[in-house]
C-alpha cells in the first residue's frame, strides 16, 4: 500500500475508468497500519502502470512459477508439504478480512527469498486475448475461503495450479 501510494503521489496516476480503485482506501490513502499490505482493488492496467513507473514490468507466468519453485520442482514456495505457518490464517467469513503484511510469514519464502507468493491475495501475471475475449492468469490465490458456494473462483494454493479471469473492465476486474 505504501508503495503503491508513493507511486500515486509520484505520477499522479489515474485510471481510465476509476469505478473500484483502490476502494479499501476509503480518504485516498492506505488506513493508517495498512501500510505494508499488499495493493488491492487494482484492474491489471492499474498494476502494469505502478510496475512501468517503478521500471519494472509484471512478471509471465512462467517467471513467477520460477520464482516460487525454483530448481527443484517443489509444489509450494517452502517446499513439498503444506505449512500453515506459511500463509496467512484462512477467512471463513462472508466478508474478506484485511490481508497479512506481505513480510508477515517468512516461513512461506522461496528459494529465492521471494514472499507473500501464496494464499494472501491473487497476483497478476499474463494476459491473453483473442479476437473475441481477454483473460489474464493469476497466481498465489487468497486468503479467502467462502464456504457454501461452488461457484466461487477456485484457489491455487500450489505451484503447479493457476487462476484465469475472463477480463471484462477495469472496474470489473477490480476486487479486493
Amino acid at each position: 500500500n505504501a508503495q503503491y501510494k508513493n507511486f500515486l503521489d509520484a505520477s499522479g496516476y489515474a485510471p481510465r475508468d476509476p469505478h473500484n480503485f483502490l476502494r479499501h482506501w476509503p480518504a485516498g490513502a492506505p488506513v493508517p497500519g495498512s501500510e505494508r499490505q499488499p495493493v488491492r482493488w487494482v484492474a491489471l492496467e492499474d498494476a502494469r502502470a505502478y510496475a512501468a513507473w517503478a521500471g519494472k514490468r509484471l512478471p509471465r507466468e512462467w517467471e513467477w512459477q520460477y520464482a516460487a519453485q525454483g530448481d527443484d520442482g517443489r509444489a509450494y514456495p517452502w517446499g513439498d508439504a503444506w505449512n500453515d505457518a506459511a500463509v496467512p490464517v484462512p477467512c471463513l467469513e462472508r466478508d474478506m478480512r484485511e490481508p497479512d503484511d506481505v513480510d508477515a510469514h517468512p516461513a512461506g519464502a522461496s528459494p529465492f527469498g521471494v514472499l507473500d507468493l501464496v494464499g494472501n491475495l491473487w497476483q497478476w501475471t499474463d494476459e491473453y486475448h483473442d479476437d473475441h475475449t481477454r483473460g489474464a492468469v493469476l497466481r498465489g490465490g487468497s486468503l479467502y475461503r467462502p464456504q457454501t458456494s461452488h461457484w466461487y473462483f477456485p484457489q491455487a494454493w500450489r505451484n503447479d495450479q493457476h487462476g484465469k479471469l475472463l477480463l471484462m473492465a477495469p472496474s470489473k476486474d477490480r476486487s479486493g
